[in-house]
């Protein structure tokens, strides 16, 4: 069902892709358009690649991508899958660029909590919630790319298994069976880091 937010963003795009338009009113569908994507699309792709610099190059891609690919959007899926399959493409074209899997960067963990809490419980409440981010990090880089883009794109952007199956061109059984694995896995990771704390 196509809500008012996928409509206005089927309109942008398409007021980007028609070139018979001023190109000031292009210009402005299209800044539009990012401004509605551009966290989400930072957020699949700083997940998929776990640098910071990686998914600011991967997001910038995907809207280069996106500007020269929007005349080919047929209407048959919401923008948002269209956009999503754009960014995990460029995910994955950075990878074997790289030739390497995701990385975990080294933060500066020490300074953020210095910059961000006052108190010796607020540290030791940000000290656990990095602990657990970066077991998690740890855990989605163990899986393949496949099961890891879908269940960050399903369990962490939300999409149905349908824009899962249109975003990877995958069945959508599939996608139920490699989610419901990787759940499992990622769980059991999850146990065993817990048991060794």
């Amino acid at each position: 069902m196509i809500d008012d937010a996928d409509r206005v963003e089927a309109d942008l795009l398409a007021a980007w892709a028609d070139d018979t338009r001023p190109r000031a009113h292009r210009e402005d569908a299209f800044r539009d358009l990012v401004g509605r994507f551009q966290r989400r699309v930072f957020a699949i792709c700083i997940r998929e690649l776990g640098s910071r610099t990686d998914a600011e190059e991967a997001t910038q891609d995907t809207f280069a991508k996106l500007a020269r690919s929007a005349d080919s959007f047929r209407g048959d899926s919401k923008v948002s899958t269209f956009v999503y399959r754009i960014a995990v493409n460029a995910c994955r074209d950075l990878q074997r660029y790289h030739g390497r899997r995701p990385s975990s960067p080294v933060e500066d963990i020490e300074g953020a909590v210095a910059r961000r809490v006052g108190g010796a419980d607020e540290v030791a409440d940000v000290a656990e919630a990095v602990e657990l981010s970066s077991t998690l990090r740890g855990a989605l880089a163990e899986l393949d790319d496949v099961s890891r883009t879908l269940v960050l794109l399903c369990s962490v952007q939300g999409l149905t298994y349908p824009e899962a199956s249109e975003i990877l061109d995958m069945p959508v059984g599939t996608i139920k069976s490699r989610i419901f694995r990787a759940r499992a896995r990622l769980a059991e990771t999850l146990a065993m880091a817990g048991e060794g704390r």
